[in-house]
């Protein structure tokens, strides 16, 4: 049954849900006029960036009764232009919340006087003036002991100004909420650079309120890429994406979990010691400030990702989100079989023929610490510094005791390491060498511990 549903929402296409989920409602002024280089004007314009369109309040607890909701917050922006291209401000905006049909069920325990917000009667009235912008929230809303699950009615918002026309906007209230989990995942250790990792989201919901809504999950991945699978997943590029975000129907009633019916893959880069693949569950229609992919992102080349229950009420599915009711999430941490290769790292001497210049010397990766060397490329000679001989505390390299041109360089953790030189004349193709020792022992792969210094040339 929950394929079914998938199918149903993938089929019904990216443009619809994006539509919903943006919560962005745009009212106009005059028609366009044309202006001077062709731009136009289009008078003033108010767009309600966000609004919440369901709103869940917590039962109240004796044993907690300064628990509150999701922070209500609302988004506006001044999108008209001038004929001159200038962005126009929307002049003596006021927001007006009608909160009647939650009287008795909440109480206003907080007025936002810094965005000029009083409540009178059942009437919240937020006077923010000229504007380009504004991003605030208008009060806190507790619930009142005794308050009924379930629907409580709406809050209407109304949202005026003296060159703008209306936005209105139709917020529901819910008496009870949701509180969303997501299982955990314990790191995994030893993993073989370019193998492929699979990670299979799951998310559940033990709060006391249903959620009757379509879910996204967010994937993103570090040190990885994924795999373009489902044809309800859209990615962040058309070859090796690291972000994928996927439609998922509902809905969640309480009590109950799901997990994909199958996995999102992804593949491990071939130089990474350690990475994750993260995904957040996010209620469709209230994305929050979470930055999703736009409608035109590539799709997957498979048939949609769909749900299946699982058993969600064990330890592992637990809420991440401060705001409970909103989002969860789950990390994959994982390490592979190089974070005991010690990989050198190479650099370049930059500057004019007769100029002495600091380069900071790369310690390896996996560096614990220790004797680097340097072999300096031809053209170009140490400048050595005596202990003290420098204000900051700094580590600067210097010769070798053995001689022959090699320099060493000594590197702690806790600070950097300097190479002064002199590019004493312009010599071809000249290159040097850094190498750092490790333990074959544990690090098998030697051949990476020596990489190339370059010298480039100014002028």
């Amino acid at each position: 049954m929950a394929r079914t549903r998938g199918q149903r929402l993938a089929r019904s296409g990216a443009a619809a849900l994006l539509t919903a989920l943006g919560t962005v409602v745009t009212f106009g002024g005059a028609a366009p006029v044309a202006a001077a280089g062709g731009r136009q004007a289009t008078g003033a314009q108010l767009t309600a960036e966000h609004l919440m369109n369901t709103y869940y309040i917590p039962k109240y607890r004796a044993s907690a009764p300064d628990e509150g909701p999701t922070e209500y917050r609302i988004s506006l922006k001044a999108t008209g232009r001038a004929a001159n291209g200038q962005p126009l401000t929307v002049k003596n905006v006021k927001v007006n919340i009608d909160l009647t049909a939650l009287k008795g069920k909440v109480r206003v325990a907080w007025e936002n006087t810094g965005s000029h917000c009083k409540l009178s009667g059942s009437l919240m009235t937020c006077a923010l003036g000229d504007i380009e912008g504004a991003l605030f929230t208008p009060f806190r809303l507790l619930p009142e002991p005794g308050a009924a699950l379930g629907p409580a009615g709406n809050m209407n918002i109304t949202v005026t100004s003296a060159n703008a026309p209306t936005v209105r906007h139709t917020t529901h209230v819910v008496m009870g909420a949701p509180v969303l989990t997501a299982r955990q995942s314990e790191p995994l250790t030893e993993v073989r650079p370019g193998s492929e990792l699979r990670m299979t989201p799951a998310f559940g919901n033990k709060g006391d309120t249903a959620i009757d809504d379509s879910f996204l999950v967010l994937l993103t991945a570090e040190e990885a890429t994924l795999r373009k699978q489902y044809g309800n997943c859209r990615y962040d590029k058309a070859v090796a994406p690291t972000k994928a975000l996927c439609e998922l129907p509902g809905p969640l009633p309480a009590g109950t979990a799901y997990e994909t019916d199958g996995p999102l893959t992804a593949v491990v880069d071939k130089t990474t010691m350690y990475g994750k693949v993260h995904y957040t569950v996010l209620r469709a229609h209230e994305p929050l400030d979470n930055t999703l992919l736009p409608a035109s992102s590539p799709r997957g080349t498979g048939g949609p990702l769909g749900l299946r229950p699982v058993d969600g009420s064990g330890d592992d599915f637990t809420p991440t989100a401060y705001w409970k009711a909103e989002m969860a999430g789950g990390t994959l941490d994982f390490s592979t079989n190089q974070i005991n290769d010690l990989q050198a790292v190479g650099f370049t001497i930059k500057g004019k023929i007769g100029q002495v210049v600091d380069t900071q010397v790369p310690f390896p990766r996996n560096f614990k610490g220790g004797l680097m060397r340097v072999k300096l490329p031809a053209g170009v000679s140490l400048v050595p510094i005596e202990p003290g001989g420098h204000p900051s505390e700094d580590s600067y390299c210097g010769y070798a005791a053995q001689g022959n041109g090699l320099v060493h360089c000594f590197g702690t953790l806790d600070r950097n390491t300097y190479l002064r030189a002199r590019i004493d004349k312009r010599v071809p193709g000249a290159q040097g060498s850094i190498s750092a020792d490790s333990d074959p022992a544990v690090d098998p792969d030697q051949g990476n511990n020596t990489a190339v210094v370059k010298v480039a040339y100014v002028g």
